[in-house]
């Protein structure tokens, strides 16, 4: 800096408040160095005041010393208004501060106001012009937007409101102040460069009967940005980053001043907010199974869930990469993480009506009416049990039977097999009618945008006869159906399209199959055309807000997108509707997938002397209840039918293993057969895994190996 742009003040005799460089007259008013917490309290050294900490927080390196982590829900420090700083005509704010997030809406940095009506269905801009229909006004609020501008919004002669054009950074340390000058003006200066300013005509009134806030606001206030407005509620929230050498002053600071502030103290090292990353449990290859775990996200949100040490659960396949999580933040609806951290997720079962807006498992984001547990953990396969009740954002429920009081609930049984995949059946339990079960959806890192990583030709379509098309999102949403018929392909079972593959940015991709019978439909709205070529919304996963969608402000949280409905078709069965489709991931093109379809859906017929089996869809794989031992059976595979990792359940086969031959030539237990045992009353069934591909009929013998396991 050159001396001619020195101020005056700076060349004055120099009086140094905390090691920067400040005139006798610019001795702040109340000044936080956050560097000490002692007995919950924080001490303001100007006013020589100890301000309690509410919520969670941490202390964490600063710009100087330590500094105030605030954790975006709960975080506050409440200063009660007969100690609040005594401001007169003229007065300034400064502090450093580093975002992890944007806020839910306007957070403040320091605020003492009133009569100020927040209200969320404005956006960013309209929001400080809009509300200044309450009066009179009083006070002041410096703090952040949800789209990351800083604001200083004052009362004087009305609510005037000055808020900078450009947008805070995120992860990085910021200097940012605002000076008041009674009858002049609001200047607001982010790392010391003016970055906005509005001019007043009144002299500041102090909202004096009002408390001083650090970090939250003094009321619940809605999520901005809501795609239903009346089902978005008021809740707490708070910055969500960090804050250090938090200052007020009973004089405007010139810019002179303001700069020198920010060259003084300027930091060298980054904050302490790593990039977030949503856990998926060990990278790399893994051994197949299911594992209870406390998937750690970062300190701040971990902190705000009350459990124990196993309350999520991964699931592993041999040497590969991918996994399926089903994780707190996601409300357990598990998703299938591949390389990279693309996370491909999935719906519930979903109502909507227009009080509620949707019902679904997105919304309860405490998992107040949603756990899982594991059911079966063997080499040969593993079976994961999700329960919820679908819920809206006020609380309400699906379909209450207004006799039982009982809403409807679902059981969703995961049952997976080492060739990485994977069959989900849902079980309705309802009085009413059947409900959505699925969509495909895709999660989005906190930094990610849809585009980063999924292809604009996002999805694949296959028939069983192996015709492909893929439909991209360049333009606009596709078109796949039109009435019965879908384009493209045709109405016959074998032309209708049943397997979805996503096209994400990972050399291994997520795929679905259906039963012919489903329709396949494109998530055609709530795009916003310049912001993402696909729907994205930040209300899911993580978010601990009440809200049936938020739509995206920035890539700085978690988000997800929607892409279509898979459509499976419903069945009922004693008193219950079910539906069942397959999960998996592969590197092999989309039409290689028709063999894994057909192996599925058109199962080779089982034969066998004394043999009671059938091959159930819903698990994959061929029961058995009842056969002479050894098991002798015959799998009539064709091209049509082919034969693909058999799996077969034994009824009642007793604690021994098994000894496999096929076409007469004995297989040893490994990597290529796979021994399980599911637990029952007095006995146990057998559970076989078999590695095989084949177009011919194949003979199968299970004998028991005399071994008990």
């Amino acid at each position: 800096m050159k001396k001619s742009t020195v101020s005056a003040a700076l060349l004055f005799v120099m009086a140094f408040w905390g090691g920067t460089a400040l005139s006798a007259q610019e001795k702040p008013a109340a000044s936080w160095d956050f560097d000490v917490v002692r007995d919950g309290k924080i001490r303001d050294a100007a006013a020589a005041i100890d301000d309690p900490v509410g919520g969670n927080f941490r202390l964490v390196p600063g710009v100087k010393g330590q500094a105030l982590i605030l954790d975006g829900y709960t975080t506050r420090i409440v200063r009660p208004a007969a100690q609040a700083p005594k401001l007169g005509r003229d007065f300034s704010v400064e502090a450093w501060i580093a975002l992890g997030a944007y806020p839910w809406n306007w957070a403040p940095i320091a605020a003492q106001e009133s009569t100020v009506s927040l209200n969320s269905s404005l956006d960013a801009a309209s929001w400080p012009d809009d509300i200044t229909v309450n009066s009179p006004k009083a006070g002041f609020y410096f703090g952040v937007g949800p789209q990351g501008h800083l604001g200083f919004h004052v009362g004087a002669g009305g609510w005037i409101v000055c808020r900078s054009e450009s947008h805070l950074p995120l992860r990085k340390w910021t200097h940012v102040a605002a000076v008041f000058r009674g009858g002049e003006g609001i200047s607001l200066y982010i790392d010391g460069r003016k970055a906005g300013e509005a001019p007043v005509k009144a002299n500041f009134r102090q909202a004096s009967n009002e408390d001083l806030r650090i970090g939250m606001s003094r009321q619940k206030i809605e999520p901005s940005h809501p795609v239903r407005a009346f089902a978005t509620l008021p809740c707490w929230y708070s910055l969500d980053g960090i804050v250090d050498e938090l200052r007020v002053y009973g004089q405007a600071l010139s810019t002179e001043t303001v700069a020198g502030l920010f060259v003084s103290a300027k930091p060298s090292a980054e904050p302490a907010l790593p990039a977030r990353v949503m856990p998926s449990g060990p990278k790399g290859p893994g051994v197949f199974g299911a594992s209870y775990m406390k998937l750690a996200y970062y300190p701040e949100w971990d902190n705000l869930w009350p459990v124990s040490s196993d309350p999520d659960i991964v699931v592993q396949f041999d040497d590969s990469p991918v996994r399926v999580v089903f994780w707190r933040g996601t409300r357990y609806s598990p998703a299938w993480v591949m390389e990279g951290d693309l996370w491909m997720a999935d719906q519930s079962c979903e109502n909507f009506n227009n009080n509620d807006g949707c019902v679904e498992h997105m919304l309860d984001p405490r998992c107040r009416f949603s756990h899982v547990r594991i059911i079966e953990n063997s080499p040969a396969r593993v079976v994961v049990h999700w329960r919820y009740c679908p819920t809206s954002a006020n609380g309400n429920h699906s379909q209450v039977d207004p006799v039982t009081g009982w809403e409807d609930w679902v059981d969703e049984y995961y049952t997976f097999y080492p060739d990485q995949v994977g069959i989900r059946k849902v079980f309705l339990h309802t009085e009413g009618r059947p409900l959505g079960p699925e969509e495909v959806i895709v999660l989005c890192q906190p930094g990610q945008r849809p585009e980063d990583i999924i292809d604009l030709a996002a999805m694949t379509l296959v028939n069983l006869k192996g015709q492909s098309r893929t439909y991209t999102w360049a333009e606009k949403a596709p078109v796949i159906s039109e009435g019965d018929k879908y384009l493209h392909f045709g109405s016959e079972p074998e032309e209708r399209p049943v397997i979805i593959r996503t096209n994400l940015k990972s050399e291994t991709k997520p795929f679905q199959v259906f039963e012919t019978g489903n329709r396949v439909r494109i998530f055609a709205h709530e795009h916003r055309p310049g912001v993402s070529h696909f729907p994205w919304w930040n209300h899911w996963p993580v978010a601990q807000i009440p809200s049936d969608g938020r739509y995206c402000q920035a890539p700085d949280r978690a988000a997800h997108f929607s892409l279509a409905w898979g459509g499976p078709p419903a069945h009922k069965e004693d008193g219950l509707y079910w539906w069942a489709w397959m999960y998996g991931a592969s590197k092999q093109p989309a039409e290689s997938l028709v063999p894994v379809a057909r192996a599925w859906l058109k199962a080779p017929a089982l034969t066998g002397e004394g043999v009671d089996g059938r091959f159930d869809l819903t698990q994959r794989c061929y029961v058995i209840s009842k056969g002479p031992r050894p098991l002798k059976l015959k799998l009539e595979a064709s091209a049509e039918a082919p034969l693909l990792n058999p799996a077969f359940v034994v009824e009642n086969w007793g604690p021994d293993g098994a000894v496999l031959r096929i076409d007469g030539r004995e297989i040893p237990e490994g990597k290529n057969f796979r021994i399980g045992h599911i637990r029952r009353i007095n006995t146990y069934d057998l559970v076989v895994w078999i590695k095989l591909e084949s177009n011919a009929p194949a003979a199968v013998e299970l004998a028991p190996a005399g071994a008990a396991r």
